[in-house]
């Protein structure tokens, strides 16, 4: 399948290839360093997942910064290069970068934990909260919402994923997503925060290191193509591919080998990977905007800013509370309702994938 899904992509043109002509690589490098510090703001940081540990902690800054790294830029440069740069598109590579919490890190056979516990029971053999990983929160988290914050960084890159534009609009829906977003994490990063000490450093080593990659990557992200940033190079994105292949070579036996559930299981969900990679093949191929300008103003990054804000600051209060049941209330509802949804956006994506494909494309012909 992963043959098919290139099979209808011509040679890559000149304007697809990653220029060094419009930023000197030391920008590019710190640009993409500070796109892989936002990826890990919305996925470890609003989660809470890394602030156990803590940002500063060598798991944190040598295997998990370089995971997420690895997975979202290797995504990033395979979504340009195959023009499947929709907005479903871009949501089911998400899924593919989710589906790393089985093989690394077994969470949905496993557990949160160490300890092989469930936190809300089982659909077969998978987590039934566990299994919303994949199919919801690195789609968003991981991907999509850091993938936007970068276009806002870096306008050019509008023209590569002009859909990523609805997320930090004035609709209505995208208001809901966006207060959606806010009232799902206050209460998570607030649980997990380990208290209103441990997350204050945290944020603040986060936002220092912030700024400092910030001014450092300005001549990469204003440069008029944005492209070297999210699209690696040959060598690069070789560097990428055994980078991720020694990583999974390695986790998949030594990390919580204990969670490994049967080779039939194991076996089941490489069907996760068949359909969601089916589904891309089966998306048009999307150019670049041809306009050479694209808008984006203030008010997006403004606004990307408060919802940050309004999760960091109120779970910084709520981390009084942390580990206390009464965080629990809003969380474990909120859990049922990613499932579900997560499985409903999955399957709204793969639909449009085949309508695109056959009902488009039949439409078309008709015409002709």
């Amino acid at each position: 399948m992963a043959s098919k899904l290139t099979a209808d992509v011509p040679p890559v043109a000149a304007e697809l290839q990653p220029s060094r002509s419009s930023a000197s690589r030391a920008p590019v490098v710190f640009a993409r360093l500070l796109i892989g510090l936002i990826v890990m703001i919305c996925a470890e940081l609003f989660s809470g997942a890394s602030l156990k540990l803590g940002f500063w902690h060598p798991v944190t800054l040598i295997l998990t910064f370089w995971l997420y790294f690895g997975h979202f830029f290797f995504l990033t440069t395979l979504a340009v290069r195959t023009g499947r740069t929709s907005l479903g598109a871009l949501y089911l590579w998400g899924v593919l970068f989710g589906l790393y919490e089985s093989w690394i890190t077994k969470v949905i056979w496993h557990g949160y934990g160490e300890d092989g516990k469930l936190v809300m029971g089982s659909i077969g053999p998978y987590g039934f909260s566990e299994i919303s990983m994949v199919f919801i929160f690195h789609p968003v988290m991981s991907f999509i919402l850091p993938l936007a914050v970068t276009c806002l960084l870096c306008p050019p890159l509008r023209r590569l994923f002009p859909d990523l534009a609805w997320l930090t609009g004035k609709g209505k829906l995208a208001r809901v997503v966006q207060g959606y977003l806010v009232l799902s994490f206050v209460p998570i990063i607030a649980m997990n925060s380990r208290g209103p000490v441990n997350l204050a450093l945290n944020a603040a080593l986060v936002l220092v290191v912030m700024v400092i990659l910030l001014r450092l990557a300005r001549p990469a992200l204003s440069a008029p193509d944005g492209r070297p940033i999210v699209v690696f190079g040959r060598r690069g994105f070789n560097g990428l591919s055994v980078y991720l292949a020694i990583l999974y070579g390695l986790t998949y036996p030594q990390l919580r080998p204990e969670g490994l559930p049967s080779i039939a299981v194991q076996a089941v969900t490489f069907v996760f990977y068949a359909v969601v990679i089916l589904g891309l093949c089966l998306y048009r191929r999307r150019d670049p905007l041809a306009s050479p300008t694209v808008s984006v103003e203030a008010r997006e990054l403004q606004l990307v800013m408060t919802i940050f804000g309004l999760i960091l600051v109120p779970g910084l209060v709520l981390s009084v509370f942390a580990g206390q049941p009464i965080l629990f209330l809003p969380i474990l509802p909120n859990f049922a309702v990613w499932t579900v949804l997560g499985f409903v956006l999955t399957a709204i994506c793969l639909m449009a994938s085949v309508q695109e494909r056959f009902v488009v494309s039949g439409d078309a012909h008709r015409r002709a």
